[in-house]
């Protein structure tokens, strides 16, 4: 690579570096020419760090000796204060697996590889929901967004359970003629990321004491979709048996918040999850309902005791066509309460799907005279 090439490197620059030297307390002190800045400290004056213009010929030798006077001030290695500098410019989203088998730092092969590729399930789920909110995105994020998710990068692990880090640089997208009005589109994902693991955290909770799906609902309105939560369930393994927690950390700008954010789900929200995930696909189990309403459909086999019904019902505010099976004496009253036109209840739990729903384990299956109405 031609220091031409390098002087155009993306990953690095010497606004960067400026923007790193500003952040960490240097303060610029005089130049060399028109070839470069002289940057020191207040509080050691031996320290000096020397930072190039771009357009100089040996732009990328100029920039290693800067990082390398850098690195001898804080004492760390090159490569440290590099990656350092380039999360400066980053999201960071650090995703923690908790279990027994985890903390030597090392995790089963399945899982490891299923938790790499849920972490860009997760930014890509967050990036479709910034474009419109559903309970389910069957079709890819947009064009501008796809080739952000292109751009992450995984960063190295880090001790303590099994940590990985996707590093999402900061890319802004002009939407208006004035600078004011350009936004960074990985905030912008990062910030609705946020949102939707914030609402998630909330409802998985609340769901859990209250055991009603449509606690999740609101849920959507923040960035939340059934992308997100497959993309969680993802952390917890193949067996869904691990707490996990996701620390999102953004780059500091001045109109987005620096300060790290951290979500932490256990077995409890993992179960929520489950639930919440099928009940966004359309595809869930309404526990414990008495369903009241008319049959409009009967069918039974021959020479079989046993047949199905439809009931038309109200399922949660929805009027839904229900189909139950029932045995015997009970499929006998139906055929009466069909011919009579009476309504009827009956008892169990209703598995909802997008087109259907059925009774699951029905009970207490009657006819309701009109005065049990009154």
């Amino acid at each position: 690579m031609t220091d031409s090439d390098r002087r155009r490197d993306p990953e690095l620059s010497s606004d960067q570096l400026r923007a790193y030297l500003q952040h960490k307390q240097w303060f610029e002190d005089g130049k060399i020419r028109s070839v470069a800045t002289i940057w020191h400290r207040h509080d050691n004056e031996d320290a000096e760090v020397v930072l190039p213009f771009s357009y100089v010929k040996d732009y990328w030798q100029r920039i290693r000796d800067a990082l390398a006077s850098i690195a001898s001030f804080e004492e760390r290695a090159v490569p440290e204060v590099l990656n350092e500098v380039k999360r400066l410019f980053a999201n960071v989203i650090t995703i923690r697996v908790v279990h027994d088998d985890t903390n030597d730092g090392t995790i089963p092969i399945n899982d490891g590889v299923l938790l790499i590729a849920k972490a860009k399930d997760l930014l890509a789920a967050a990036a479709r929901s910034l474009y419109a909110k559903r309970k389910q995105f069957t079709q890819s994020a947009p064009k501008e967004a796809k080739e952000y998710l292109e751009t992450l990068l995984l960063g190295q692990t880090e001790v303590g359970s099994y940590v990985v880090n996707v590093i999402a640089p900061v890319q802004a997208v002009a939407v208006g003629p004035e600078v004011a009005t350009t936004i960074p589109l990985a905030q912008a994902i990062t910030s609705n990321l946020l949102s939707g693991l914030n609402a998630l955290e909330k409802a998985t909770a609340a769901y859990g004491e209250e055991g009603d799906l449509g606690t999740f609902d609101d849920a959507v309105l923040a960035g939340a979709s059934s992308n997100m939560c497959d993309a969680l369930l993802g952390f917890s393994g193949e067996k869904r048996s691990r707490t996990f927690e996701i620390t999102v950390t953004a780059a500091p700008t001045p109109l987005f918040e620096t300060k790290p954010a951290k979500f932490v789900f256990n077995s409890k929200h993992v179960e929520a999850l489950e639930k919440a995930t099928g009940y966004y696909k359309g595809d869930y189990v309404l526990p414990q309902r008495r369903l009241t309403g008319y049959i409009t459909k009967l069918s039974r086999p021959k020479n079989e005791t046993a047949g199905t019904v439809i009931i038309d019902s109200t399922v949660g505010d929805v009027e839904r066509r229900v189909k139950v099976e029932l045995m015997g004496d009970d499929y006998h009253q139906a055929v009466v309460a069909h011919d009579n036109s009476k309504m009827v209840r009956v008892e169990g739990d209703v598995h909802i799907k997008s087109k259907s729903a059925q009774l699951l384990n029905p009970t207490n299956f009657g006819v309701i005279e009109i005065e049990d109405l009154l």
